[in-house]
């Protein structure tokens, strides 16, 4: 039987001052109570995880299972200590009374050293006693010790004196607790690695993490005399906090392979059954015999089915390699959405015969009603729709990426290799698993980098990658395929486009496979300037003729001066206006509205234009007849150009454009054209390139002509016969272009906490610290961010009524800030919110916002106390308008915001 001094005993960890007699929770209680949870929850992980674990440490499973545990429950040893003991004083008292005293008080709260810091400093001697290496040993202890969001630096360290984590008698009850834990476990002889670093320090850290989150949340009780008995009674107590949460055992979903074909027959109808397209097929074939991670480069036009062959690569690499689950990664929130509602209704398919959880990460996912209807509170039996639940405790922001199932944006997954608070649970959280990129192009040089480096932690996390994207330039492609280990980047030439390309972990040799794509139409291609009147006139008499019209342009206030232009000419031709300068809960009714009148199933309009913007780029399945577009960089113009003609339609319904036409407003100049605005949005080398590529077509075929026109863009030399202003005009703007790109791939380089090959491994010297984990948080500049660009500011727009508050500006919505939100109240106060990027809100430290919240009355306080608002600047309306130093802000019932000077 194990059990323990009455000194060590005498020891706590949790209390509850509040109530009567001082509850508390010993600290041997606690650590076993935490060791326990890692083992319960890697007994519901797949074999696979264990593996990676067994791996780490060069042991058998249940060796290392021991061994894992034990180290995620000393995460706390720390807490015997004079600095942590003194914290409470019932607690201090009865330690005394055990014999643990001090001679010299320990620093005081608030500046008091932290235990996780003390734990540390103090764990790698006791781990070196029992066998370890001293620089593995120091390393594990880092693992666990930064289990509060950050590893220790050297100061931290240096701080940690006797006087803090005491001598003598308080080595000897450390040590009791250390024999104590590892006896409790079993736990045989230490392990031989050097170092314990990359992917093995971040799949402890993480593991250690989360038990203690779970353990943390144990009812205090008695710990008996007999510890082995109180550890197989914590984990009973772990199960059940598990399943209360949601953690239930991960399982694989298809374990026998079927085809593609039977996997989505459900997608099919009664006189037309799915059939699998050759994007698919090829997949399919390129499945076969894989049983490691992989990395998959899909590159193909819309349309092919890119994101069910993501479905299906799923759960044949979860058979085949033991993966845990799926995180699907798009670019915006708007793309999030769409990408939950197809993942809920895949998973539903599984979810009839288990419950599985799906999660939906990003900002705005409190709006999303899909994604409410299958919110399920702790402790709740029931499921959520159709088997797919979402449990409300990973909908935490550091708790995510823990759900079996995910989807979100990129900047959740950049988080895990940022040096924000936590990025080991969620590096945890996307190792061992599928993750899919989608429009893998759609970034910029700073968030490319960063995604390259995102895959070397994948790769090194034995997690396989689905990249997919419409096409990629060259030297990014071959980025991408480097950072899951390619040693020898295998030539396309022979493989044209479309094509996909696959990489098993541990074969340096890539295998590229082409196949045919659909048939589309080709495009005619007619150029326009860049004027307004002009582009109004000939959209308004494309529309007139019957049939959708889009206009696509590069900012809002052009999409705003456009549609005023084309609704005073309207005459019975419906104009609708679509951007992301609306309050959140108007742009998505706005967007349910697009995809209502232009969507596949939409009921569309006799006559009619959409005015938008990038917001109709990606992901929306969009079909019009004829479309206009300001001229931008050419993969954007021929992902525009997808939404042209995408459905087979019967030709009465197109009326007059039976073949489409893709008018370019810009494409019509003279000499060296200028792109005015949207050279703040894009790089002028790659406008002018661009320019050059399309202004001698008269027509552009697809999807042959996709790959030539971006390598032409973004990889081949200059054509010839320039003229001497072209060249110079072309070289200024590529110089400017490589030195911005130059300062952005080195910020992208350093950026990330570390890299999972590193020889010394995260020299606590020179550790970063970062206060939050916010993406892009936007009450602080300085944080490291996962995207570049303007700053911006998230805003709520609030109504003055009669001297009173409100949502909505009748007055009818009125709502009081006067304390900190509920939930519910915060949601509908978030829906009024939009994200601005305007240089008069944003500079010196968004100083205009928050001298109108002061000039206004509003607490500070309500907002950084309710999560949903805490990063957001109320902006307070008067008859729809607000002066916010030099700028005045309107919100317009059809424009959304507009700026004056």
């Amino acid at each position: 039987m194990v059990s323990l001094s009455d000194a060590a005993k005498a020891l706590w960890a949790k209390s509850d001052r509040d109530k009567d007699g001082g509850e508390w929770h010993s600290l041997i209680a606690h650590l076993l109570d935490v060791a326990a949870c890692a083992e319960v929850i890697l007994e519901r992980e797949p074999k696979k995880t264990l593996e990676l674990y067994a791996q780490d440490l060069g042991f058998p499973l249940e060796q290392a299972k021991a061994w894992v545990c034990a180290l995620a429950g000393l995460h706390d040893i720390g807490k015997a200590s004079p600095a942590f003991q003194q914290k409470w004083p019932e607690g201090k008292k009865r330690v005394w009374d055990a014999g643990l005293t001090w001679t010299v008080d320990p620093t005081p709260p608030p500046n008091d050293v932290s235990h996780s810091v003390i734990s540390e400093e103090v764990l790698p001697e006791l781990l070196e006693e029992r066998g370890w290496v001293p620089r593995a040993a120091q390393n594990v202890a880092a693992a666990v010790g930064e289990h509060h969001g950050f590893r220790a630096t050297r100061q931290d360290l240096d701080d940690v004196t006797s006087r803090e984590k005491g001598k003598g008698v308080w080595d000897e009850v450390r040590q009791e607790l250390f024999e104590a834990v590892l006896e409790v476990l079993e736990v045989g002889n230490a392990p031989k690695v050097s170092i314990y670093k990359g992917a093995a320090f971040e799949r402890l850290a993480g593991l250690a993490s989360f038990a203690d989150w779970i353990g943390s949340s144990f009812d205090f009780c008695p710990l008996g005399d007999d510890l082995a008995a109180y550890y197989q009674n914590a984990k009973v107590r772990a199960a059940q906090k598990l399943d209360g949460i949601g953690w239930f055992q991960r399982e694989t979903l298809m374990p026998e392979p079927q085809s593609l074909e039977a996997v989505f027959a459900y997608l099919g109808k009664p006189d037309q059954p799915f059939k699998a397209r050759p994007l698919q097929a090829v997949l399919e074939r390129l499945l076969e015999g894989i049983n490691t991670p992989a990395l998959f480069l899909v590159e193909a036009p819309m349309g092919e089915g890119k994101t069910e062959a993501a479905f299906y690569a799923h759960l044949r690499l979860q058979s085949a390699s033991g993966h845990r689950g799926m995180y699907i990664a798009l670019p915006t929130q708007a793309t999030g959405n769409l990408m939950f509602e197809r993942a809920k209704a895949f998973l539903g398919r599984y979810g009839k015969s288990r419950r599985l959880d799906l999660q939906l990460l990003h900002g705005a996912s409190e709006l999303l009603e899909e994604y409410q209807k299958i919110r399920v509170r702790p402790n709740t039996p029931e499921g959520g729709e159709e088997g797919v639940e979402a449990q409300v405790w990973f909908s935490h922001r550091k708790r995510g990426l823990l759900s079996e199932y995910a989807v979100g944006t990129v900047d959740q997954a950049l988080l895990g290799i940022l040096p924000t608070r936590h990025q080991f649970v969620r590096l945890w959280g996307l190792g061992n698993r599928v993750v899919v990129l989608d429009e893998v192009h759609a970034y910029d040089t700073y968030t490319s980098g960063l995604i390259e480096s995102l895959v070397r932690w994948l790769w090194a996390l034995d997690s396989s990658v689905v990249l997919m994207s419409a096409t990629l330039p060259k030297a990014k492609r071959e980025a991408l395929l480097k950072a899951f280990g390619v040693g020898e980047i295998p030539k396309v030439e022979d493989k044209p486009y479309p094509r996909i390309t696959r990489v098993v972990k541990g074969d340096l040799k890539p295998i590229v496979e082409t196949f045919e794509a659909r048939k589309q139409p080709t495009l005619a291609l007619g150029a326009l300037p860049l004027d307004l009147e002009a582009l109004a006139g000939k959209a308004l008499e494309q529309a007139r003729s019957g049939g959708c019209v889009a206009c696509i342009v590069n900012t809002v206030q052009r999409a705003q001066d456009l549609y005023q232009a084309l609704v005073g000419k309207a005459d019975g031709v419906e104009v609708h206006l679509f951007h992301a300068r609306y309050p959140l809960e108007e742009r998505l009714e706005r967007e349910r509205t697009v995809l209502a009148k232009f969507g596949k199933q939409g009921q569309r309009p006799q006559k009619a234009v959409l005015v938008a913007t990038q917001v109709v780029e990606q992901s929306l399945d969009l079909d019009f007849d004829v479309m206009f577009t300001d001229l931008a960089p050419v993969d954007l113009v021929l992902q525009r150009a997808g939404r042209l003609h995408r459905h087979e339609r019967d030709p009465k319904e197109r009326h007059a454009h039976t073949k489409p036409v893709l008018w370019v407003a810009g494409l019509e100049a003279e000499g060296v054209p200028n792109f005015g605005s949207a050279e703040r949005i894009y790089e002028r080398y790659v406008l002018l390139r661009s320019w050059l590529a399309l202004r001698s077509r008269t027509h552009i075929d697809l999807p042959g002509d996709i790959d030539r026109l971006v390598q032409e863009v973004y990889s081949e030399p200059e054509p010839q016969g320039l003229s001497e202003v072209w060249k110079t005009a072309l070289e200024q703007a590529q110089t400017r272009m490589e030195q911005r790109n130059a300062r952005d791939q080195d910020e992208a380089a350093y950026a990330p906490f570390g890299e999972p090959c590193e020889t010394d491994w995260l020299d606590p010297q020179t550790f970063p610290k970062l206060p939050d984990d916010e993406p892009n948080p936007d009450d602080d500049p300085s944080l490291l961010k996962t995207r570049k660009g303007r700053p911006s500011v998230t805003v709520v727009l609030l109504h003055k009524v009669g001297g009173r508050l409100c949502l909505d500006a009748g007055g009818q919505q009125p709502v009081s800030l006067a304390a900190k939100l509920e939930l519910a109240e915060a949601k509908r106060v978030f829906a009024r919110s939009v994200k601005l990027s305007r240089h008069e809100l944003t500079q010196n430290k968004f100083e205009a916002l928050k001298a109108h919240r002061k000039s206004q009355g509003l607490a500070a306080k309500v907002w950084s106390e309710t999560p949903l608002l805490a990063h957001a600047h109320p902006v307070v309306l008067e008859e729809g308008r607000a002066v916010l130093g030099e700028l005045e802000l309107e919100l317009h019932p059809e424009l959304g915001v507009v700026y004056r000077r």
